[in-house]
């Protein structure tokens, strides 16, 4: 019953205008009102305590390393990188388009900012290149998807702090599904090029020189900086020598050192924007996870939840079928509600079904993840979709035809890893056992 009140409280205070943070933080303390043995003082502190996890400190350096790469114009490198490597298939600009995402997913890991990189640039030059506006559109905000499971992923992070779970086997675990959604799209982007007959890369059309000679000695060269980076933070993780928390403060002071003397961005007042957009962006994650944990932490006193742990066991609910049930849960949230909030909301309340039903958390997390961050290409919210839209000069309604497809073949990615977890667990036991 308690459970009841407090999901009513929370959608009431949501109905009327009150935001997400402060809507859980009140349907959590009226019941705390009416229960003698705890004062709010409790409350507070139980939030408060909520920060002083380790792990947590990742997420405003992982934020500031993104905001620094974009000064170092690494996208250019990457575009240059994924031309050598791709630049010779059919479909060669949308096969870039996704290979440029998972490299810059894998320092970055923010989908928004994969969007408006790389969108600025590949968008036009695929619509040139004789791509449709829509599948130009929609295969940018798609692949930008791949930057919240190859890690470093903020939201991965959060997962890690809500469920309790190691930080640095979801990052490990990432890897190939954050793959494995890259190559999918790249098979229906293959289909799409012999389809359309669509045009092949020009130089021009991204940026280079016309008459420049695309150049692997080049390109190797460019690559040492980003896949420097990102084996500095996993390898830094396997091997044990630092933390994820660790890892991202070290990624932070390399890329301050590339861009300040190698790329020569020395003009301190570029940094004072990146700076302040990761305090804020930072302190509004903040907020929900202390609303999460308050919640969290009611719902334990409560045991508001034995009921529905004890009927999933109960009824033999097979963790197959709580996965799916997860899945389709967080693709629907997602297109109406922002991805943190909707795991702060939802992530401490499945905690204790996952472990009693003895599901991998690792594989949760993954799931929980991939389906949520779909949430970024399908409207309403769609905020990656609604930003490349813009830039392809498209909307969304134009744009469901590819969306559908694309969120089709993301979805056969995580039914892969529903069906055959391995594919999540295999590294993660192979490198930190």
């Amino acid at each position: 019953m308690i459970l009841f009140w407090i999901l009513l409280i929370f959608l009431l205070c949501l109905f009327i205008g009150v935001p997400v943070a402060f809507s859980i933080i009140i349907a959590s303390v009226i019941p705390l009102l009416f229960e003698p043995l705890i004062s709010l003082t409790q409350a507070s502190s139980i939030m408060i305590e909520s920060f002083s996890s380790f792990t947590l400190l990742a997420i405003p350096l992982f934020i500031l390393c993104g905001g620094l790469l974009n000064l170092t114009k690494v996208t250019d490198d990457l575009i240059y990188i994924s031309k050598a490597l791709v630049g010779k298939l059919k479909g060669s600009l949308a096969h870039m388009n996704i290979v440029t995402s998972v490299f810059f997913g894998a320092i970055s890991g923010s989908s928004v900012a994969d969007v408006a990189s790389l969108g600025r640039i590949l968008i036009p030059a695929m619509i040139k290149a004789g791509y449709s506006k829509e599948f130009a559109a929609t295969v940018t905000a798609a692949s930008s998807t791949i930057g919240s499971i190859i890690p470093p992923s903020i939201l991965l992070i959060v997962y890690g702090a809500l469920a309790q779970t190691s930080v640095a086997s979801l990052f490990i675990a990432g890897i190939i599904p954050g793959i494995l959604i890259g190559i999918t799209q790249m098979v229906y982007a293959y289909y799409y090029a012999k389809k359309h007959n669509v045009g092949d890369i020009e130089n021009e059309l991204i940026g280079l020189p016309k008459d420049q000679k695309l150049s692997k000695a080049v390109a190797l060269k460019k690559s040492i900086f980003p896949i420097s980076l990102f084996l500095i933070v996993i390898v830094g993780i396997m091997s044990g020598v630092f933390t994820a928390t660790e890892a991202a403060a070290i990624a932070v002071a390399y890329v301050f050192v590339v861009a300040f003397f190698i790329k020569k961005q020395r003009s301190f007042k570029e940094y004072i924007p990146v700076i302040r957009r990761a305090v804020i962006d930072s302190a509004s994650i903040y907020i929900l996870i202390a609303a999460a944990a308050l919640m969290s932490w009611v719902l334990s006193y409560y045991r508001a939840l034995d009921p529905a742990v004890n009927f999933l066991i109960e009824n033999d609910f097979s963790p197959i079928m709580f996965l799916l049930l997860i899945m389709v849960l967080y693709v629907i949230l997602g297109t109406f509600m922002e991805p943190n909030s909707a795991m702060l909301i939802f992530v401490p309340l499945s905690v204790p079904v996952i472990h009693g039903l003895g599901i991998d958390p690792v594989v949760a997390g993954i799931v929980t993840v991939m389906s949520i961050r779909l949430g970024t290409v399908t409207p309403p919210y769609g905020l990656s979709a609604l930003l490349a839209s813009k830039i392809a000069g498209t909307n969304m309604l134009k744009m469901m035809k590819q969306i559908t497809i694309f969120v089709l073949i993301y979805m056969v990615s995580i039914l892969m890893i529903i069906f055959i977890p391995q594919i999540v667990t295999f590294l993660p036991n192979l490198l930190m056992n």
